[in-house]
């Protein structure tokens, strides 16, 4: 009987923890630089994400991650279509997009094979917008 209660509080511990959602890795600001321009990615906690190139905006729309996917949506494709694409993160603050599913062929040929690395929270204050 002694030994049950520990077993029993054990097993409920990692019954909670399980339904605990793991932190979003792409909440933050992410920079790209290509040919003289800057495309900058604001992910935010409630789904939703902005593209500025240069400081002006590009698009924005929604988007998911679940496990190594994300999913994105925008206003310049569909707002209802999402484009699937698998992370792949080679260090903490940069990941590489590449193309599971996405008939956008905008938004296809721009995030096929796309990196991004992180914007220090330094870095954040200064960047436009």
């Amino acid at each position: 009987m002694k030994q049950r209660i520990p077993f029993s509080i054990c097993l409920i511990a990692l019954a909670t923890l399980s339904f605990i959602a793991p932190p979003n890795p792409l909440v933050g600001r992410w920079q790209h630089l290509y040919k003289g321009a800057t495309a900058l990615f604001v992910f935010r906690a409630d789904s939703t994400f902005d593209v500025f190139i240069n400081g002006k905006a590009f698009t924005h729309g929604t988007y998911f991650v679940r496990k190594d996917t994300m999913g994105m949506a925008d206003v310049s494709c569909n707002l209802a279509y999402y484009g699937t694409y698998k992370m792949g993160f080679y260090a903490p603050d940069s990941v590489r997009f590449n193309t599971i599913a996405d008939t956008c062929k905008g938004r296809n040929g721009d995030l096929h094979n796309f990196s991004v690395g992180r914007v220090s929270p330094d870095r954040a204050s200064k960047a436009k917008p």
